[in-house]
């Protein structure tokens, strides 16, 4: 399927979402909280305990921080998608252009996914360089954080955790009547939908500093459990949307 109608519809979507105030202030709000915490985090621990297991215990923090601010802009802008076109008089000439469902459905996905993508990425980068530069500029040794565990649970489950809630508030958003309704709903979505992306800091409540290859073990099993759990979120999620995404029902509704 190509992905030229699925683009049109993603662009329009994330045009209507910016011109929401709540929407707008949400996305810049996150791209700059996710990397200032981070950075935060970092200089403030290697100047408290500048120890070799610093990687091992920031790391966890840093790629759950950094990946619960993904998903927050991905609610906001999917939670605007349908009942932000019934609002503007929009819905029901969308409905009957020439798309099918799964296009449709696509993009709007695409519409919250692909800017939330960007912001994890782009936080990624500045939590990096940035730390680094603080800790260069204090005379502290330099790390990699995240390291290639925090990586693996950057570009693998929060991206899936992101595609969940999409769905999830996809299927919100055609039921709701008020565009407020649908961000009210939205934090409750997101409470649930980031449990997967906190539980990798549990695994530095038992290990501590005591073992580093022991936490290191621990930190990876966890992660791979919560790609596993977003996996599972994502699917039952895709499953639903696709099933009970239906024009014919949405135009009877406007």
């Amino acid at each position: 399927m190509a992905l030229e109608k699925p683009m049109i519809v993603a662009r329009s979507d994330l045009r209507m979402a910016l011109q929401v105030k709540y929407v707008k202030f949400g996305l810049i709000g996150m791209a700059a909280l996710g990397p200032v915490l981070s950075i935060l985090l970092v200089v403030g621990f290697m100047m408290a305990v500048p120890t070799e297991g610093a990687v091992l215990f920031l790391s966890p923090l840093v790629s759950s921080l950094l990946g619960m601010m993904s998903i927050i802009p991905a609610s906001l802008i999917s939670a605007n998608s349908l009942v932000g076109e019934k609002e503007q008089n929009t819905l029901e000439p969308l409905l009957c252009t020439p798309l099918t469902d799964t296009e449709l459905l696509l993009g709007k996905l695409l519409g919250s996914f692909i800017p939330s993508s960007v912001l994890l990425i782009g936080g990624l980068i500045v939590t990096v360089i940035g730390s680094n530069l603080f800790l260069l500029m204090l005379g502290l040794p330099t790390i990699l954080v995240p390291d290639l565990a925090g990586l693996f649970l950057l570009l693998t489950a929060a991206p899936v955790m992101m595609v969940a809630v999409v769905f999830t508030m996809i299927l919100i958003s055609g039921r709701v009547k008020r565009v407020y309704e649908a961000y009210q709903t939205s934090g409750a979505v997101v409470m649930v939908f980031i449990i997967p992306m906190v539980l990798p800091m549990t695994s530095l409540s038992d290990s501590g500093f005591g073992d580093p290859v022991q936490l290191s073990n621990l930190i990876w099993l966890t992660n791979i459990v919560t790609l596993l759990i977003a996996v599972v979120l994502m699917l039952v999620s895709g499953v639903l949307a696709l099933k009970r995404f239906n024009r014919d029902r949405m135009i009877s509704r406007v």
